[in-house]
C-alpha cells in the first residue's frame, strides 16, 4: 500500500457547497478527456471514405494505421505501466496529450501514404501515453468499492463523443474538409487534455484520505454488510499476476473482444457507405449506438459493484459478438439500428467492468505494469483485426464474411471471460 502522508495538498478548485471527494474530480476530468479521445478514436472511420476517394487506397491499406496504433500501444504497454507506477499519471499523460495533438496536426497535412502512416505513428505514441491504461490506474487508485461506478461515470465522456462528437466531426468534414477537421482536433486535444491532466493526483493516501472517500477510523464504511469488495485486497507483483490462470483467461477474453470491436469502429463507415447509406446517416447510426451506450455504462457500473464482474463482463462481450453478426447482414437503415442498439448495450456494460476488474483482481501497487502486460497480450489481436477485415472485404467485395468471422472470435472471448475466476493470493498457493 502507498505510504500515508498529509504533507501534500490537493489543488484548490472552487466548488459550490461542500467540496466533494477528490476521486470524483478525477472521474470528471477523465470523462472530459475520454470525450476528446473518443471523437478521434470513434471518428477514425469517418476519414477512410474521404481518403479512399482522394487517394484511391484499398481498405486494407486504409485500416493499417489503426492496426499500427494498436501495435504501438501493445509494445509500449509494460513501459507505460512502469512509468505511471513510477511517476504518476500527471506528467506522463500531459506529455502524451501534447504528442497526440502534434500527430493530429501532422495528419491534417497528409498528401502521401508514407505521411499518412508516419502521422499515425506519432498519434499512436501520444494516444498510448494518455490512454485508458493511465486513466484506469488513476481511478483504481482512488476507488475500491465504487470502482465500477466510477468507471461508468468516466465512460460517459466516451459515449457522448459518439452521440455529438462524431456527428459534429462529420459536419466539419463536409463543410470545411477532412484536413481542417483534423487540424482542429489536434489543437482541441492539446488545449483541453493537458490542462485536465495537470489536476490529476496519484493516490488518496498522499493527502490523508482513503479510497472511496472513506474516513480514517470509520470502520462502518469499509465493512458494510453484503459488500462483495469489503475484504482486504492483495497487491500482486507483475510476476505473481503473470503466473495466475486468471490473468491469461482475462487477457485472452479481452484480446478477442477488442479485436472484434476494433473492426467495427474502423470499418463501419466504409461498410455502411458500401451498402448505400449516406455519411450523415451512418453518423446517426453511430450516435444511436452511443446513446444506447450511455445508460448501459451506468447499469454496468451498478451491477459490476454488486455481482461477479467476470459474469457481467462476459455477458457484455457476448452482446458485442451478436451485434457483429447483425452488422455483417446489414443492408438497410433499420437493420443498422438493430446493430447499433445491441452494440451500444454490450459495449456500454463492458467498459467500466473491464477496467474495474483489473484492480479487484490484482490490487493497486503494480497495477500499471500489470495492466501494461494485459495490454501487450490484448493489442496484437486488436491490431490484426482491422487489416484482416479490410483484406477480406477487398477480396470478396463486401464485409459479410469479415463480420461473421469476428462474431465467432468475439464469442470465444466471451467464453474465456466467463472462465476468468478471481486469482488466489500467492500466500494461499505457496508461491512468491
Amino acid at each position: 500500500m502507498p505510504e500515508k502522508t498529509t504533507s501534500e495538498k490537493l489543488p484548490q478548485i472552487p466548488w459550490i457547497g461542500k467540496r466533494p471527494f477528490y476521486g470524483w474530480v478525477i472521474v470528471l476530468l477523465s470523462a472530459v478527456i475520454q470525450f476528446i479521445q473518443g471523437v478521434f478514436n470513434q471518428g477514425f472511420g469517418t476519414y477512410l471514405p474521404l481518403l479512399q476517394q482522394q487517394f484511391g487506397w484499398s481498405r486494407a491499406v486504409l485500416a493499417g494505421p489503426r492496426s499500427l496504433m494498436q501495435m504501438q500501444s501493445s509494445l509500449l504497454g509494460p513501459l507505460e505501466g512502469w512509468l505511471v507506477d513510477r511517476f504518476g499519471p500527471r506528467i506522463i499523460a500531459s506529455l502524451g496529450a501534447l504528442i497526440a495533438g502534434l500527430g493530429l496536426i501532422m495528419f491534417s497535412f497528409t498528401n502521401s501514404l508514407w505521411m499518412y502512416y508516419l502521422s499515425y505513428v506519432v498519434i499512436a505514441i501520444g494516444t498510448s501515453l494518455q490512454g485508458m491504461l493511465i486513466l484506469a490506474v488513476a481511478i483504481n487508485s482512488w476507488f475500491r468499492r465504487k470502482r465500477a461506478t466510477a468507471f461508468s461515470l468516466m465512460g460517459l465522456g466516451w459515449s457522448m463523443a459518439g452521440v455529438v462528437g462524431v456527428p459534429a466531426l462529420v459536419l466539419v468534414q463536409n463543410a470545411l474538409g477532412w484536413q481542417v477537421s483534423a487540424l482542429m482536433l489536434g489543437f482541441l486535444t492539446m488545449g483541453v487534455a493537458i490542462p485536465n491532466f495537470l489536476f490529476f493526483r496519484r493516490t488518496p493516501e498522499m493527502y490523508g484520505l482513503l479510497q472511496d472517500g472513506d474516513i480514517l477510523g470509520d470502520t462502518t464504511s469499509t465493512t458494510r454488510t453484503g459488500d462483495r469488495n469489503a475484504t482486504e485486497e492483495y497487491d500482486f507483483t507483475p510476476r505473481q499476476a503473470l503466473r495466475t490462470r486468471s490473468f491469461w483467461f482475462l487477457a485472452a477474453g479481452r484480446a478477442l473482444g477488442m479485436m472484434g470491436a476494433t473492426v467495427v469502429t474502423t470499418h463501419i463507415f466504409l461498410h455502411l457507405d458500401q451498402v448505400g447509406l449516406a455519411r450523415t446517416t451512418a453518423a446517426f447510426v453511430w450516435s444511436i449506438a452511443s446513446m444506447a451506450n450511455i445508460p448501459m455504462r451506468l447499469v454496468g457500473g451498478f451491477f459490476g459493484d454488486r455481482f461477479p464482474k467476470r459474469i457481467i463482463l462476459g455477458g457484455a462481450i457476448f452482446l458485442v459478438a451478436a451485434s457483429q453478426l447483425v452488422l455483417g447482414q446489414t443492408t438497410s437503415f433499420q437493420t443498422a439500428v438493430v446493430f447499433a442498439v445491441i452494440y451500444g448495450i454490450g459495449w456500454g456494460v463492458r467498459t467500466p467492468v473491464d477496467n474495474a476488474i483489473q484492480g479487484e483482481y490484482f490490487g493497486r501497487k503494480s497495477l500499471g505494469v500489470i495492466s501494461g502486460w494485459l495490454q501487450l497480450v490484448t493489442i496484437p489481436f486488436a491490431a490484426s483485426g482491422p487489416v484482416l477485415a479490410g483484406y477480406m472485404a477487398d477480396v470478396q467485395g463486401n464485409y459479410t464474411s469479415a463480420f461473421t468471422v469476428m462474431f465467432f472470435l468475439t464469442l470465444a472471448g466471451a467464453v474465456l471471460t466467463f472462465l476468468s475466476a478471481p486469482p488466489k493470493h500467492p500466500t494461499q498457493t505457496g508461491r512468491d
